[in-house]
């Protein structure tokens, strides 16, 4: 962080990128993901320290839950009003391990499972951080970094931003 203020960068979040208007010279959008309360306890007093900003998109399952490790939403509404922290999705619990690894269509699975299987999880999270948080989120975290492309159309009508995992550089005009 401070590298990024240093060199003249400014953070952005995935509402000022989605809004239209033109951003600084040298934006950068820092992301966590997960919703680990490492993300409150360290990333937040550093983000406040520096007038940074972040998204961090959530397993909203987990914190509903109360897992240890795992945000609160008193911990998310307290970030997010701050203005430094927008609250992304992560599912709201397809974010697990084996056979189910993020919105990654299954061996055999016809397109009707699958969007039975997705699209209610995707739309709980959106639902949970709403309630929770006061805003929907205008960011989707692909676990695992992987997409799907029956998922596209539904990812496009809910979320302004979408990010994966690939090793390059990001081109908007690309979606």
């Amino acid at each position: 962080l401070q590298w990024i203020k240093e060199h003249g960068y400014t953070t952005v979040l995935p509402s000022e990128l989605s809004s239209g208007h033109g951003l600084p010279e040298k934006a950068v959008m820092i992301t966590f993901d997960d919703g680990y309360t490492s993300n409150y306890t360290l990333l937040y007093p550093l983000l406040q320290e520096f007038g940074a900003k972040a998204v961090i998109s959530v397993i909203a399952q987990r914190i509903d839950a109360g897992i240890p490790g795992f945000l609160t939403w008193d911990m998310c509404r307290e970030m997010a009003a701050s203005g430094l922290v927008e609250i992304g999705s992560h599912t709201y619990n397809l974010h697990g391990s084996q056979p189910v690894m993020g919105i990654k269509r299954l061996d055999g699975e016809c397109q009707a499972d699958y969007e039975a299987r997705v699209f209610p999880d995707i739309q709980k999270s959106i639902d949970c951080i709403t309630e929770n948080v006061g805003a929907a989120p205008l960011f989707f975290a692909y676990p695992y970094g992987r997409t799907d492309p029956w998922a596209a159309d539904f990812l496009a009508e809910h979320f302004a931003v979408t990010v994966t995992t690939a090793e390059k550089t990001a081109d908007i005009s690309g979606g």
